[in-house]
C-alpha cells in the first residue's frame, strides 16, 4: 500500500495544504487537497474518496475535482461515507447554490460523482482493499478509516477528541502498520481542544495508551499551522513508547 500524503494541516497558509491522502495512485482519504496539488492526468485516474467529515477542510477540493472530472469521458467518481456525513455534502456542497450538483451532472444515470453510503463498523472490498469505517468522537459525524491491503493494514483517522471504539478496532487489525491522527493544538490550549473535538499532544499520548503493546508507527497530522512551533516542540518531549513522526506535505510510504 502506498500512502501520499497530498495535504496534512489544520488551516491553510502559503505552503501549507488541508487534509487529503493518495491511496495507490488511485483513491482518496478526505479531499481537503487534490486539484490544487495534483495534474489533470492525476485527477483523471482517481476512482472514488473516503470521507471523514463534512468539515471544509477535509471536503474542498471535491467540489474542483468534479469540475475537472466533467468531461463525459470516464466512469462516475465515487464519494464513500456513512449516510449524515453523504447528506451534509449533498445539502451544503452540492446544492446548486454553492456549487453544481454534479450527481446529475451532466446525466443523472452517468453523473460526473456518485454517493455511496456506508455503514460504521462494516468491512467493505473496495479495488484489493478492505475497509472499515470506525466511528471517532469530533464536533459533527466523522470517522476513522481501518483499511487492510495484503497483508498489512493502516487507520487513517479524522479530526478527533479522545476516542474509544478507533482503538479498539485498532487492536483487532491485522498486522497493524501505521496509525494517522490529529495532534491539532498546543498542550496549554486543552480547554480549546476539548471543545472543539480534537487533540493536542498531551492528549495523544493518553490516547496511544489504548493502543496496548501494539507499536505502529504513528504519525502526526492537522497541526494547526499558527502553532506549528510549539507542537512540534512538545511532541518531541513526548515519550509514549511508539515510534512519532509529524507528516509533511509530500511525504510517501508504503507499508
Amino acid at each position: 500500500m502506498e500512502i501520499r500524503i497530498l495535504g496534512c494541516h489544520g488551516s491553510l497558509m502559503p505552503g501549507r495544504h488541508t487534509t487529503s491522502f493518495l491511496l495507490n495512485g488511485r483513491f482518496l482519504v478526505d479531499a481537503g487537497t487534490v486539484a490544487s496539488v495534483l495534474s489533470i492526468e492525476e485527477q483523471k485516474k482517481l476512482e472514488w474518496a473516503l470521507i471523514t467529515h463534512a468539515h471544509l477542510d477535509h471536503v474542498k477540493d471535491i467540489l474542483f475535482l468534479a469540475d475537472n472530472l466533467c468531461t463525459g469521458e470516464r466512469d462516475p467518481f465515487i464519494v464513500m461515507a456513512p449516510q449524515g456525513i453523504i447528506d451534509l455534502l449533498h445539502a451544503n456542497l452540492f446544492n446548486n447554490v454553492i456549487w453544481p450538483d454534479f450527481s446529475v451532472i451532466p446525466t443523472m444515470e452517468n453523473p460526473v460523482i456518485r454517493f455511496r453510503a456506508l455503514e460504521p463498523g462494516t468491512r467493505y472490498a473496495f479495488s484489493g482493499l478492505s475497509v472499515m469505517p470506525v466511528p471517532v468522537n469530533h464536533t459533527v459525524e466523522t470517522m476513522a478509516y481501518l483499511i487492510e491491503e495484503n497483508d498489512c493494514s493502516v487507520l487513517i483517522s479524522g479530526d478527533t477528541g479522545p476516542t474509544d471504539e478507533m482503538w479498539e478496532a485498532a487492536r483487532n487489525a491485522k498486522n497493524l502498520r501505521a496509525v494517522f491522527i490529529e495532534t491539532s493544538f498546543p498542550d496549554e490550549m486543552e480547554k480549546t481542544a476539548a471543545l472543539a473535538g480534537h487533540l493536542t499532544p498531551a492528549m495523544v499520548k493518553r490516547e496511544l495508551r489504548k493502543l496496548g503493546p501494539l507499536t505502529p508507527e504513528i504519525y502526526l497530522y492537522h497541526l494547526k499551522p499558527q502553532f506549528c512551533e510549539p507542537l512540534r516542540r512538545q511532541i518531541a518531549s513526548m515519550d509514549t513508547g511508539k515510534s512519532l513522526h509529524i507528516l509533511r506535505d509530500g511525504d510517501v510510504f508504503r507499508f
